[in-house]
């Protein structure tokens, strides 16, 4: 058996894993403006490709897909550019829709956007524009300040939805608007955290349930995996990589984990040190303090620290939860996965004098208080959603009486799992005392 886990690239269909209540509540909200933060590898790109995919496959959806990524872009022309070759990329895609790709390629990025749109529109669908590494638009912003105006409100205000996909980085734009006569870039934008996998997701992808042949995996090394990746997608298939072991030409199972394979790799280590890069002053002082005690009381840690009113403090570490960058042991903060725990111990020292950051503590913590309030509003909504399912449910089961089904019963144990979760989630915010008074 090849080895099956992927590493390195983006995944779709059956090679990805979870996300299926995000994807949901990305193609229903009622925001049309979405920014979907996370950290690196936490499986950005991969959403943004399920997405289309995932519509795609939805003989139903009204959905158009537009995947279109920013990466290379440093202007206005180098954003319609790679939005024109998204399209021709499509061809016949748009070209079955009625849109007229040649004459897009001397438009500017707005024009194409609404020439496209109004086609769409016109075919009684809607464009799903999927914008991929959008802190490229920082340097656009240094190149062109009034075409990104423009482009903000062709993201927020036209009949498409818009879902894109950065790294806290992408706050440098709203100090970099702060001249602008109407709201920063980022104002408008609906914010959702990009954070590890649920259980369930991990335990499948460990398995690899959705591929061709399952991986045999010890109950105890399903255990260490999820324990030191603390379900990030990228690092529990970068932990099982080196854990699997081929047997026969169709099975292979995870040998135990050793401590050599929790030591990070040259690629990996640039991914941490970028991660690192996008905490303000603040968060990376917590996070090299927590780092120092292994796990800290957050009262403990405030003391220690004392550079953040507790109000902040608890913003931040719970922000820094939603990122993976923290997690909770034994009603205390340790650091968020064993693979950025050690190389903070490594390069504890460096990272100690690294103190200029091109994120503010003003703008992450302004960021938190919306991210908060949106977050509460969509977890109690999930409440509903979830209560009406698992009312349904119960009430098939007494439907059979003594004869109930296993599958249906494991779906009420599921239900109820995550209710449990949404429910401790609230507890966490509004728990807060920075923003309970707000958020009640």
């Amino acid at each position: 058996m090849r080895n099956p886990y992927i590493v390195g690239r983006w995944l779709r269909g059956n090679d990805h894993y979870g996300r299926h209540k995000l994807i949901d509540h990305l193609l229903h909200t009622e925001d049309q403006a979405t920014w979907l933060v996370g950290t690196r590898r936490m499986g950005k790109t991969s959403l943004l490709r399920q997405l289309a995919w995932s519509v795609d496959n939805d003989p139903l959806s009204r959905y158009v897909p537009l995947f279109w990524d920013l990466q290379a872009c440093e202007t206005a022309e180098d954003l319609a550019y790679e939005l024109f070759i998204s399209i021709e990329d499509e061809t016949d895609r748009f070209e079955s829709l009625g849109v007229d790709i040649p004459s897009l390629e001397t438009m500017d990025v707005n024009r194409i956007l609404r020439s496209v749109q109004r086609t769409v529109s016109a075919q009684g669908k809607q464009l799903l524009l999927l914008i991929d590494e959008a802190e490229a638009l920082i340097n656009v912003a240094r190149n062109d300040n009034r075409e990104l105006a423009r482009l903000r409100r062709s993201l927020q205000h036209g009949e498409h939805r818009t879902i894109m996909t950065a790294t806290k980085q992408l706050m440098q734009l709203n100090e970099m608007m702060r001249d602008w006569l109407t709201s920063p870039f980022l104002f408008g934008f609906n914010l959702v955290n990009l954070w590890s996998l649920d259980i369930e997701a991990t335990q499948a992808l460990i398995q690899q349930e959705q591929g061709e042949n399952q991986v045999e995996v010890d109950e105890a090394v399903m255990e260490d995996v999820i324990v030191m990746t603390h379900r990030h997608p990228y690092l529990t298939q970068f932990l099982c990589q080196r854990l699997f072991v081929a047997d026969t030409e169709d099975t292979g199972h995870l040998r135990p984990v050793e401590a050599v394979d929790l030591q990070a790799d040259h690629l990996l280590e640039g991914f941490l040190q970028v991660d690192y890069d996008h905490l303000s002053p603040a968060e990376r002082q917590i996070l090299l303090t927590v780092a120092r005690h292994g796990v800290m009381d957050e009262k403990i840690l405030q003391s220690e620290l004392n550079v953040v009113s507790p109000a902040s403090l608890e913003r931040f570490v719970y922000g820094m939860h939603k990122l993976g960058y923290l997690r909770q042991i034994m009603g205390g903060w340790a650091v968020g996965n064993e693979f950025l725990r050690r190389w903070i111990q490594e390069n504890q020292a460096r990272l100690a004098q690294q103190v200029h950051s091109a994120v503010s503590d003003e703008n992450v913590d302004s960021l938190l208080r919306e991210g908060q309030r949106l977050e509460l509003g969509y977890l109690r909504n999930e409440i509903v959603l979830i209560q009406g399912r698992l009312e349904e449910l119960v009430a098939q089961r007494d439907a059979y009486g003594n004869d109930v089904p296993l599958a249906l019963s494991e779906r009420i144990q599921q239900a109820r799992r995550e209710m449990e979760e949404a429910r401790s989630q609230i507890r966490l915010l509004t728990s807060q005392k920075a923003v309970a008074g707000e958020l009640r």
